[in-house]
């Protein structure tokens, strides 16, 4: 499913992208492309659409303050 737009498509339509190692460096806060899905951590899917990969890295840093627990 696609983390943007939420629609299901199949495995091999989306492309994954994971949450970066180490958060705490700021230059590597930016989501990390994994087109093999097999480097370990959180996987995130986003689907073939222009919209979705366009929102997907404002998609991807509100996740990311939800995740750490902080407010807007």
């Amino acid at each position: 499913m696609c983390i943007v737009c939420r629609q299901r498509f199949p495995k091999g339509e989306l492309t994954r992208h994971v949450r970066p190692a180490d958060m705490e460096k700021p230059e590597t806060n930016d989501p990390v492309s994994d087109p093999e899905q097999i480097k370990p951590g959180r996987g995130f899917y986003v689907c073939v659409q222009a919209r979705c990969r366009e929102l997907f890295p404002k998609v991807f840093k509100g996740l990311m303050k939800k995740r750490k627990g902080e407010s807007r």
